[in-house]
């Protein structure tokens, strides 16, 4: 397929839009965070997300080559474990700071093509590895508490989960995967929120929330951040469909921006120095590594 100057636009513009969806999702996260579990705010960010999707498969019904289920049910709960770290750091730090952790998942992405799927790692891309290292060393403050544990988690839980894609796009709709990612998404919060009744753990601080009725504003953000998700996981599809993987990956980072000023809007702390140096190593790997897709 060759991709003219205006789908390179149009994939850019869809990307710029997913970008400031995803960016809403984690203002509206960290507003429920006030009254509820990360937890809780995965399960209602899917259960709504569920719905949407949902919607769309009715008006196109979904067909599936199918014949690695085991693969597709990995993906879903992987992803949703990743899902559980991501809204516990943004519950416990900078909206800023979730993101830039969130988008060491291409260093991560990298290293298990490499040890997985057997792909080359060229030597400039191993360059990039070490800065994306040498930003997340900067980014925690060169300690490893347990937020930065979570931080690091959710890169590298994504990039399992993204590895994992790679294998069933030939086999199944991207609606599919999506869907088993959601339909997990959703379960599986509901069994960690009834074990959070019975039992506690500070290892697994993430997973263990009890269920808390919302009220008041808290359905309507429950509501506007599975919404802002799903059209953002639906823009960013049509982002990779118009334009270049390479392009779409870098155009992703704006979501760090937006997060930001989002952040800041909402009261977050401005970053240190050092902090703000991580995060610009561990972008510029991101977007050196997105260069070679």
């Amino acid at each position: 397929m060759i991709l003219s100057s205006t789908d390179t636009r149009r994939g850019i513009f869809f990307m710029l839009i997913a970008s400031f969806l995803f960016a809403l999702t984690m203002v509206f996260a960290k507003l429920l965070s006030g009254s509820m579990g990360s937890v809780e705010v995965t399960f209602w960010r899917n259960s709504i997300g569920l719905a949407v999707i949902g919607m769309f498969v009715l008006r196109k019904p979904i067909r599936n080559v199918g014949g690695k289920p085991l693969t597709l049910i990995f993906r879903g709960v992987v992803g949703t474990v990743a899902l559980l770290t991501f809204f516990y750091t943004i519950s416990a730090t900078t909206l800023s700071n979730a993101i830039v952790y969130a988008k060491t998942e291409p260093i991560f992405t990298a290293l298990l093509a490499f040890f997985l799927l057997g792909e080359k790692l060229k030597s400039h891309a191993v360059i990039a590895v070490i800065i994306g290292f040498a930003g997340v060393v900067m980014l925690s403050g060169m300690e490893m508490g347990y937020l930065h544990i979570m931080g690091i988690l959710t890169g590298f839980l994504s990039a399992l989960a993204y590895t994992s894609v790679r294998s069933l796009k030939a086999h199944y709709d991207e609606r599919t995967v999506v869907l088993s990612f959601m339909i997990s998404g959703a379960i599986i919060p509901i069994f960690l929120m009834l074990a959070a009744e019975y039992t506690t753990s500070e290892w697994f601080a993430f997973a263990l929330s009890p269920f808390v009725m919302p009220m008041g504003m808290d359905w309507l953000w429950i509501a506007l951040m599975g919404i802002a998700a799903a059209y953002g996981q639906i823009y960013m599809t049509r982002a990779y469909f118009y334009a270049k993987a390479g392009i779409v990956s870098t155009v992703s980072y704006s979501v760090v921006l937006f997060a930001t000023l989002f952040g800041i809007f909402l009261g977050d702390v401005l970053p240190t120095p050092m902090v703000i140096a991580g995060g610009i190593l561990i972008i510029l790997s991101g977007i050196l590594l997105s260069r070679q897709k």
